[in-house]
């Protein structure tokens, strides 16, 4: 199976049998809020349904992660849906395993994970949007070479208060003159410093 490779992690798709008890724990601890608005439960049958409907069609893949010293799975990074009309995606990266979390392997993932998007799955455009207060999140799509395209306000409520959606993006550079569109978009510093 195709590995794709950093100076610390490797992706591969996931396998049916990885998703393990360990894996399904990932999936209702607390930090998983930040990476779920939709307050899905993330049962065995769903993981696995969606695996196996999104690779039959060709528009989900979820790529597990993997910590190279060690070989372990510590997360995964999902392509998809993928609208073939528009050629855009999501991109959604998880470091399930918590002791791996702040360590910036998330930046990598992502990196190796655009180019695989955009080579492999011929995706022109991947997007994504996390809640404003997920400053992790938002800094490491930010390192990995995306954009902020923009901020849905009050799109969340969190305990009854309401909170900014903050809009990612990223191009395909074989596609888009990345300097040129660089002027259009917002910087960290515009969300944050207010």
């Amino acid at each position: 199976m195709e590995k794709f490779e950093t100076e610390r992690i490797y992706l591969k798709l996931l396998e049916e049998y990885e998703i393990t008890e360990e894996y399904l724990s990932w999936h209702s601890q607390e930090h998983t809020g930040y990476y779920s608005s939709s307050g899905k439960k993330f049962s065995k049958d769903f993981l696995l349904t969606e695996m196996r409907e999104g690779k039959n069609n060709e528009t989900l893949f979820v790529y597990g992660i993997y910590f190279k010293d060690n070989s372990k799975l510590i997360g995964n990074i999902k392509i998809g849906p993928i609208d073939k009309r528009h050629q855009i995606s999501d991109l959604i990266v998880f470091i399930g395993d918590k002791t791996y979390l702040g360590k910036g392997l998330a930046v990598e993932a992502i990196k190796i994970c655009n180019k695989v998007a955009f080579e492999q799955h011929n995706v022109r455009k991947l997007y994504g949007g996390m809640f404003k207060s997920n400053v992790g999140s938002v800094k490491a799509y930010t390192k990995a070479e995306w954009v902020i395209e923009g901020v849905l306000k009050a799109q969340y409520l969190v305990d009854g208060n309401p909170e900014d959606r903050i809009l990612v993006a990223c191009f395909n550079p074989n596609l888009y003159d990345l300097q040129k569109l660089s002027n259009n978009f917002l910087k960290f510093d515009d969300i944050y410093s207010k």
